[in-house]
């Protein structure tokens, strides 16, 4: 209730984060975007821009920082985009109990996040019928998903986060396979 997700945006050139993923890079600046859009973008795509938007123009670094302090999240530093498997754990498994917003709008962030652009990690390893609700990111050498895999009756968390790797594909592979390892150990119990 106190942001307007329909409120538009429009895009400046010093807007434009032109680095690894999304789409709004590739856009003219004086594009327009609402509010919801850009989290969808962020969610879906990993779009660079949105996020820099919507945590450095919209909310605040210093608004989200205390969020996230409040939440108990120790390990993440907003200015430094910086985070641990713990603390996505923690805000993960608040945004699927529905202790960040309404049922409604619930539902629509995980929707943003059980059908990415990035279906090549975790979600590699759980069946197609399984919601898997999770959020990818790379750097160079960094290469991370996190999620919230949807077993009826026994839902679970499972994050994988990186750092110094060289092979991109072999490490989205054992990612995987990781997954689906855990998936039949959770499933057999």
């Amino acid at each position: 209730g106190v942001i307007d997700l329909e409120k538009t945006i429009t895009i400046q050139e010093k807007d434009i984060q032109d680095y690894g993923t999304g789409s709004i890079r590739y856009e003219k600046p004086g594009t327009r975007y609402s509010i919801k859009t850009l989290a969808r973008l962020m969610m879906e795509k990993s779009d660079n821009t949105a996020a820099y938007l919507l945590a450095s123009e919209i909310i605040g670094l210093n608004e989200i920082q205390k969020l996230v302090s409040d939440w108990g999240l120790t390990q993440t530093d907003m200015k430094n985009n910086k985070s641990s498997v713990k603390d996505m754990n923690k805000i993960l498994t608040k945004m699927y109990r529905g202790q960040i917003t309404s049922g409604e709008l619930t539902k629509e962030m995980l929707g943003f996040m059980d059908d990415s652009d990035f279906e090549d990690r975790i979600t590699v390893g759980i069946p197609l019928y399984i919601k898997v609700y999770h959020k990818t990111g790379d750097e160079v050498g960094k290469i991370h998903d996190v999620a919230i895999i949807d077993l009826p009756e026994r839902p679970y968390y499972l994050g994988i986060m990186t750092t110094d790797q060289t092979d991109e594909e072999e490490t989205k592979k054992k990612m995987a396979r990781i997954s689906q390892i855990i998936f039949t150990e959770v499933t057999d119990l």
